[in-house]
């Protein structure tokens, strides 16, 4: 965060979910040094990726198996696609696979796109509300950070 390594160890290459000081989504495999020269200013370690450079990663129907799901994706003109899917839920939702959330991504024209967390983590505040389920009767979860957009 703010190119400081929280968890890990720098020499260890990561996949990362990242973003640059111009604010560019990228997605890859990176050790903190490979991490500071490719831009990156912070990042999660999370993976599957879903579309990278505008190519499809995912090709199986059955990837992942249906779950909810929160992710992150990013158009060639900057413009950022979240997505949050509510599951676990029968009768309102059960959630998604990875190759339906591709789809999703690309109706979007995501240029890169990547599953964050998912679960009882798949939550989407807006205006200071939780606009989705959460798969928990509990609500929300504590998380360590978020992606936090700003007008």
């Amino acid at each position: 965060m703010n190119k400081k390594l929280l968890y890990g160890n720098k020499s260890t290459r990561y996949p990362l979910i990242g973003l640059s000081e111009e604010g560019k989504l990228i997605l890859g495999k990176y050790n903190y040094q490979e991490a500071m020269n490719e831009g990156i200013k912070s990042a999660v370690k999370f993976e599957p990726y879903i579309i990278v450079n505008g190519n499809k990663q995912i090709k199986n129907s059955n990837s992942g198996g249906l779950h909810p799901r929160m992710a992150i994706g990013q158009k060639q003109d900057g413009t950022f696609i979240f997505v949050a899917i509510d599951g676990r839920q029968p009768g309102y939702s059960i959630g998604t696979n990875l190759l339906e959330l591709q789809s999703i991504f690309e109706r979007y024209g995501a240029y890169n796109a990547a599953n964050l967390d998912g679960g009882s983590s798949a939550t989407m505040y807006y205006d200071g509300k939780v606009v989705n389920k959460t798969s928990t009767p509990m609500g929300e979860r504590y998380l360590p950070n978020a992606f936090i957009i700003e007008k």
